[in-house]
């Protein structure tokens, strides 16, 4: 007796801790209602007395009460086997709920189940949760390439989208190394060491990435590499988030290549003589434009071994101080190359902005057209220029 009495006691504190901290529900074996805790009801918002001598069948989905796999799942119970896992249930509202439950069968003295406890958990919530992070994983799969890799940088799995980029099938990549995407040099060097060791050490990584495609051609990647972390914050895999921009990256260089080309003919340096080399200027004279003029001037008077350069400022609608000082350090920088520099085309509208910025000149060779400029280099490099005068013949 007191040994039964001490069992009873174990049994009940074991199903008021049950009860307090999950939803319980008790069925007879025909799956009517036969009592339940404020916890399972309050999940799916009924009373008991709305439940009470119910059949199972309310919480469930029509389609699903009508099924076989419904008849097949109270025969089960009938026979005493156990039913355990994730459900889909409907709430008083219709509400879908999500439980982690058990269906137990109660046993009587003889070995036969005479009803069935159902303890449940809600995880709708963490359902939906996992819905949402499924849903956002999808779409990121779908528009996205993804890899995945082991912390030692071998490929645990990739999708179509990034084999596709880089030109090989998942079988080619599994179990190989992320270096297999690199340049060699690249691969050995302690910059890629680093790389991994801080990926292993938890840090994020991202930015614009060179890599290796399977037939040795470039490819231009932005990309995330995402360290994923175990239940004790460690990181036990990385996942790699990657959208192809090769195409966008050959445009820039087009674009920049075509910049270049504009850029170059704004500045287009003509040899007059052997030694003397003409650059007209024409349109406005920012900061950017005058280092591309200083740059090109100094490079072809270096190729060409020029004695004299024209800079012919006819073009150049207006001067300020600031475009009078750009063309002032041209000039410096010549004559520090050994060559002349003569500025030709200073209309009376610059030269009176220039006497009225207080510019001095006088360090400057200057001619007011440019064929005086011409005139003047060529006497410069030895040439002596003489007068012809024809004469009619009658």
């Amino acid at each position: 007796m007191k040994a039964d009495n001490l069992d009873s006691s174990k049994y009940n504190a074991l199903v008021n801790a049950i009860d307090k901290s999950q939803g319980t529900i008790e069925f007879n074996m025909d799956g009517t209602v036969v009592t339940s805790n404020d916890n399972f009801l309050n999940v799916l918002g009924y009373s008991l007395e709305e439940v009470k001598g119910k059949h199972h069948r309310i919480f469930c989905e029509d389609s699903y009460a009508k099924s076989p796999a419904y008849k097949e799942f109270w025969e089960k119970l009938n026979r005493g086997e156990f039913d355990s896992g994730e459900y889909k249930r409907i709430g008083k509202n219709g509400k879908e709920v999500y439980i982690q439950a058990t269906y137990n069968p109660i046993f009587d003295e003889n070995g036969n189940p005479v009803k069935v406890l159902k303890i449940a958990s809600d995880v709708t919530k963490q359902k939906l949760l996992n819905a949402e992070f499924e849903g956002k994983i999808n779409a990121i799969d779908k528009s996205q390439g993804t890899i995945e890799f082991n912390m030692d940088g071998t490929v645990i799995t990739s999708n179509d989208n990034f084999l596709n980029v880089l030109g090989y099938s998942l079988e080619e990549v599994k179990g190989k190394h992320h270096r297999m995407f690199c340049e060699e040099d690249y691969a050995n060097s302690s910059d890629y060491k680093e790389f991994w060791e801080k990926l292993n050490q938890g840090e994020f990584n991202s930015g614009e990435y060179k890599r290796i495609g399977k037939n040795g051609g470039e490819v231009f990647i932005q990309a995330s590499y995402n360290p994923i972390l175990d239940l004790n914050g460690k990181p036990m895999k990385v996942l790699k988030i990657a959208s192809d921009v090769t195409e966008q990256k050959r445009l820039e260089a087009e674009r920049t290549k075509q910049a270049a080309l504009i850029m170059e003919m704004s500045t287009p340096v003509m040899r007059l003589w052997d030694s003397i080399l003409l650059l007209p200027i024409v349109g406005l004279v920012d900061s950017k434009r005058a280092q591309l003029i200083m740059e090109t001037v100094l490079q072809k008077i270096l190729d060409y071994q020029a004695k004299v350069i024209i800079l012919d400022i006819q073009g150049v609608p207006a001067v300020d101080s600031a475009v009078a000082n750009r063309l002032i350090k041209v000039t410096k920088a010549t004559r520090l190359m050994g060559c002349t520099c003569i500025v030709t085309g200073i209309s009376p509208e610059i030269s009176q902005a220039l006497v009225n910025l207080g510019i001095e000149l006088t360090d400057i060779l200057t001619q007011s057209t440019l064929k005086d400029g011409v005139s003047t280099s060529l006497e410069k490099v030895g040439f002596q220029l003489k007068e012809t005068k024809t004469t009619d013949k009658k």
